[in-house]
C-alpha cells in the first residue's frame, strides 16, 4: 500500500506502508541508532514523533520482551529505508510489524532516510504528516498547519514513603532510569515542594519526558524551593526544568539529538564518553551560580551542568557510562 511523509516546509517523500495504516501528524526527527527501535517506540520521551532512522535497515531482530521503555508505543510513525521482513534473535517473540499494527504505529519504508536526514539537519526539525490515505499534498499540508501538539504527561499516583531515598518526579520516566532506582518513590509532575521536603528525600530525580520544558512553569517554580534544601538530579528534559528553576536559559535546538553516538567531553580536560541522547530541547546559558560540566563535541551545546556547591546536576543525555552504570560523575546516594 502507498504512504506519503509530507514536511511543513512542502517537502514530499513517497513510499510504501507497514504497520499500522491511517495517518498521523507530528514532529519529525532523525535517529542515528543502529539497533534500538523497540525503545524508541515505546520511549515516553517519544511521545507525538515521526522518527526516521539514518540507518537503512530496520526490524531485523524482531521484538522481545525484555526492551520496552514503557507499557506502550509512544512514537507516531516510523520512517525507514527498508523493513526487514525476515527477524532473527534469540529473545525475539515477534515481528516489529506486528507490534506497530498492535500498538497502532503507522510506518512507511522505501524513503530516502539519507536525504531526509539531511534536510532535517540543515533545514531544523520540523512538523511533518504520515498518511496511507490522503495523497494530495495541498490537503496535507494544512492538515500540518492545523495541528497542534497535545502532549499528555502521565498521571503518577504518588508512592512517596519515608524509606524512599530517591523521588522521581515523573515526566515520562522510563524503564531503563526505573530498573536504576528500583526503591525509588514517583511523584506527579504536579507535585509541590512542600510535598517532596515533607518526605525527606536524600535526592530527587527530575525524569526524562517529552514535550516543551519551558512550559512546565509550575514544576520549575516548585523545583526553585527545593534548592538547597535536597540534593536534584535532572535528566533530559528534567535537566531543562532544573535548568530553568537555576535561572539558566532553555529553548528549542535547532536540530535536537536523537542517538547513541554523542560524544560529551569535559571543556577543562578534554576528557569524556560517548553518550546516548533524545532531546529536542537544551540550554542555552548558565546563570552566575551554575557551571558546565560537558559540552557535546559535534555542537558545542551544553549537556551537563553543576551548581556551585554540587547538589543540582543536569545532564543532557542518558545517566550511562560504557559499563551501563549510573554517570560516575555524580555521587549516588
Amino acid at each position: 500500500m502507498k504512504a506519503i511523509l509530507a514536511l511543513e516546509d512542502g517537502t514530499i517523500f513517497e513510499g510504501t506502508s507497514f504497520g499500522a495504516e491511517g495517518e498521523v501528524v507530528g514532529e519529525v526527527i532523525f535517529n542515528t541508532q543502529v539497533v534500538g527501535f523497540q525503545e524508541i517506540m515505546t520511549d515516553p520521551a517519544n511521545q507525538n514523533k515521526i522518527v526516521a532512522f539514518g540507518y537503512p535497515h530496520i526490524g531485523n531482530v524482531g521484538i522481545n520482551d525484555k526492551s520496552n521503555e514503557s507499557n506502550e508505543a509512544h512514537v507516531s510513525a516510523f520512517v525507514v529505508k527498508e523493513y526487514s521482513k525476515v527477524y532473527s534473535n534469540w529473545q525475539a517473540k515477534g515481528s516489529l510489524e506486528d507490534f506497530m499494527k498492535k500498538n497502532k504505529v503507522i510506518g512507511i519504508e522505501g524513503v530516502d532516510t539519507r536525504a531526509l536526514t539531511v534536510h532535517i539537519r540543515d533545514n531544523g526539525e520540523m512538523k511533518g504528516i504520515v498518511s496511507t490515505a490522503d495523497f494530495d499534498s495541498k490537503s496535507l499540508l494544512e492538515k500540518i498547519k492545523a495541528y497542534e501538539s497535545n502532549i499528555q504527561f502521565p498521571s503518577a499516583k504518588s508512592q512517596m514513603t519515608s524509606k524512599a531515598k530517591t523521588l522521581i518526579i515523573n515526566l515520562g520516566v522510563n524503564n531503563s532510569t526505573l530498573a536504576k532506582f528500583p526503591e525509588a518513590g514517583i511523584v506527579d509532575y504536579k507535585v509541590t515542594a512542600e510535598e517532596i521536603l515533607k518526605s525527606d528525600p536524600e535526592q530527587v530525580v527530575i525524569s526524562s519526558g517529552p514535550g516543551d520544558p519551558t512550559k512546565l512553569t509550575g514544576l520549575v517554580k516548585e523545583v526553585r524551593k527545593l534548592i538547597g534544601k535536597t540534593k536534584i538530579y535532572g535528566i533530559q528534559n528534567g535537566a531543562c526544568v532544573l535548568a530553568l528553576a537555576l535561572g539558566c536559559s532553555v529553548s528549542k535546538m535547532k536540530v535536537g539529538h536523537h542517538g547513541v553516538n554523542h560524544p560529551v567531553v569535559d571543556p577543562k580536560t578534554g576528557s569524556g564518553e560517548i553518550s546516548g541522547q533524545n532531546h529536542s530541547y537544551g540550554i542555552d546559558n548558565v546563570s552566575g551560580g551554575v557551571k558546565v560540566v560537558h559540552v557535546n563535541l559535534n555542537d558545542k551545546s551544553i549537556e551537563k551542568i553543576e551548581s556551585k556547591d554540587g547538589s543540582c546536576v543536569g545532564i543532557l543525555y542518558y545517566p550511562i557510562d560504557e559499563r551501563g552504570k549510573l554517570d560516575p560523575g555524580y555521587k549516588y546516594v
